[in-house]
């Protein structure tokens, strides 16, 4: 038994040694995409399948594409602190923040993306696009839940305001960011088992507040199964 427990070990370090990191490049001319934001927001602002959450009881921000602090290098919402959900995930998210409230009083919510611009998946998908890591970014064409409106990327804060401690950042492409690859984490040391507490803390609240977790990220949440949001919803078309 010592003996298998010790290869697996192994085993599994071998992997994450040898694991493909991926590395994006700084752009050469950080962009800022003002005005294209804007159409999406005059657009936004317009339907009525959309609420804006921005000013919700709480929630805290921590929006990386409304600054040049993301995966992509570009300012890709113009940095507004400006953000929206589809009208029934934000009814979920609403009964996810009742329960962290009983929970876990004091702790917040940390959004880090909703409602994304189609524009905005088109630069994150060039950034992979052509890389073993293609797979983590949605094409625009058939959309990703994001650009429906129905699913939000959070973490949570304690009462100072503090990021619970996941293990991983937002937006990492390792193995060890999601609930599929967190067994081997531990195993090989890569995540602590209070990392993993924090975020099956945020699994359950978000689970049963009717959201589905993202096997390979532990900040994604969509409020329906992405087959059923691509055959029933309409994605926002800039």
């Amino acid at each position: 038994m010592a003996f298998r427990v010790l290869f697996l070990w192994s085993a599994i370090s071998f992997i994450f040694a040898n694991e493909v990191v991926f590395e994006p490049k700084s752009p050469a001319k950080p962009l800022r995409f003002c005005k294209a934001f804007q159409l999406f927001l005059d657009h936004t602002q317009l339907d009525s399948n959309y609420v804006e959450i921005t000013h919700w009881k709480g929630l805290r921000f921590d929006l990386r594409y409304a600054s040049f602090n993301n995966v992509t290098g570009h300012d890709l919402y113009c940095g507004s602190s400006r953000v929206f959900l589809h009208r029934e995930a934000a009814h979920k998210l609403k009964k996810a923040m009742k329960l962290l409230e009983k929970e876990k009083p004091g702790h917040s919510f940390l959004i880090f993306d909703a409602l994304r611009p189609l524009y905005a998946q088109e630069e994150l998908k060039k950034l992979v696009r052509g890389t073993p890591f293609s797979h983590f970014v949605s094409n625009p064409g058939s959309g990703s839940v994001h650009n429906f409106g129905l699913a939000v990327d959070l973490s949570i804060v304690d009462p100072l305001g503090n990021p619970l401690d996941m293990g991983t950042d937002f937006d990492s492409f390792e193995a060890s960011a999601g609930k599929s690859g967190e067994a081997a984490a531990l195993l090989s040391g890569k995540l602590q088992e209070i990392q993993v507490e924090h975020r099956e803390l945020l699994r359950s609240l978000m689970i049963r507040a009717g959201f589905i977790p993202l096997p390979s990220e532990w900040w994604h949440f969509n409020a329906y199964p992405s087959k059923v949001v691509r055959e029933n919803y309409k994605k926002v078309p800039l």
